[in-house]
């Protein structure tokens, strides 16, 4: 498989990964629950379609487990979008993908083979480029809600009421309080949104491990497919299933009444498959180029591709400052990744 094949694949998984909340984004997804649910079964699909095309390759139990670490990140999805934005997002959890993916990969860790940079030095500081572009992102402040102004109109509303009276009556107390509140209650709901980020992308930075660990240790395995791409449906169903666990427990613990909004099932499957899609041209791009091309593109260009979406269509990211940080940050991270990429490995 050429070189071409492989980067055109990285583009098509990029493209994918960054628009694959695009569906959902402007639809009532409640906790997420049902609208996750909706979308590994949208996955599952195409791996049946998939596994059927490659002849039904041996189903390989331990790739399910990679399937299994991305459902996990992914039940944090919804909440993340809600909390912090689309592009903001994925950007963060981009950024923790590529640095737990590399790290995966450098050292050889959890029993795979270590993929030693032909330029070390060149490798390192693409991968602090990369760290420093995350940071960037995370001071980006979207607006989430089209309905509340931002904390310093707020805030400068306050220091006007408290300006134009020594002593300010009962109900200026009060608009003053519910004013903090909001202020307080957006920082909080942003610093959660980050940290489910981190979390979220230390699974996804994971989720390949089984398979290479399959690839790079063939002897110990039953009929081990020789492509990447024939490990999908193994991969899916451990979406689907952890998926499906996730789906029922919450039922219980809902009394059987989850939230369901008629109106997003079509995008959330929709999404459900620009993600399966996307995750199809990474196993083929795995196959074309090394681990250390392929991560650093996928995991951080999709979330460019986001803010993209985020900018002209959502219109989250609004305003000069924030623009101009999002422009550094996006310039510093895409020349990490790129120093990353070219300080190939001579292993897988």
């Amino acid at each position: 498989m050429s070189a071409f094949v492989g980067l055109l694949a990285c583009g098509v998984s990029s493209v994918f990964f960054g628009s694959m909340f695009v569906p959902i984004r402007k639809h009532n997804t409640g906790d997420g629950l049902f609208v996750q649910w909706v979308m590994c079964s949208a996955i599952v699909a195409i791996g049946m379609i998939v596994n059927a095309a490659k002849d039904f390759p041996q189903f390989q139990p331990l790739a399910m487990v990679g399937g299994f670490l991305w459902a996990v990140g992914n039940l944090t999805a919804v909440p993340i979008i809600n909390m912090i934005g689309l592009g903001m997002g994925i950007l963060v959890w981009g950024t923790v993908n590529c640095v737990v993916g590399w790290a995966c990969g450098r050292f050889g860790l959890f029993g795979i083979n270590p993929s030693v940079p032909d330029s070390p030095i060149v490798n390192y500081v693409g991968l602090i480029l990369v760290v420093i572009g995350g940071f960037l992102f995370s001071q980006i402040r979207p607006s989430v809600s089209q309905a509340h102004d931002g904390p310093e109109n707020d805030l400068d509303a306050q220091d006007a009421a408290e300006n134009s009276h020594l002593i300010p009556n009962e109900n200026e107390i009060d608009a003053e309080q519910q004013a903090g509140t909001e202020v307080v209650s957006r920082k909080a709901k942003r610093s959660l949104g980050i940290i489910l980020s981190l979390l979220a992308g230390l699974f996804y930075g994971v989720t390949f491990v089984p398979v290479i660990y399959i690839q790079d240790h063939k002897e110990d395995f039953r009929n081990p497919p020789p492509e990447a791409i024939s490990y999908a449906f193994s991969h899916y169903c451990g979406i689907y299933l952890t998926s499906t666990a996730a789906f029922l427990v919450y039922l219980v613990y809902k009394q059987n009444k989850p939230f369901v909004n008629s109106h997003s099932i079509l995008p959330a499957f929709c999404s459900g498959l620009l993600w399966a899609v996307a995750q199809l041209s990474w196993f083929i791009a795995n196959d074309a180029l090394s681990q250390a091309i392929t991560f650093p593109i996928i995991s951080m260009v999709p979330g460019v591709i986001a803010s993209l979406w985020s900018i002209f269509y959502f219109e989250e990211i609004r305003g000069r400052q924030n623009l101009r940080l999002l422009g550094i940050a996006i310039a510093i991270t895409l020349t990490g990744a790129a120093l990353v990429g070219v300080s190939k490995g001579s292993g897988k």
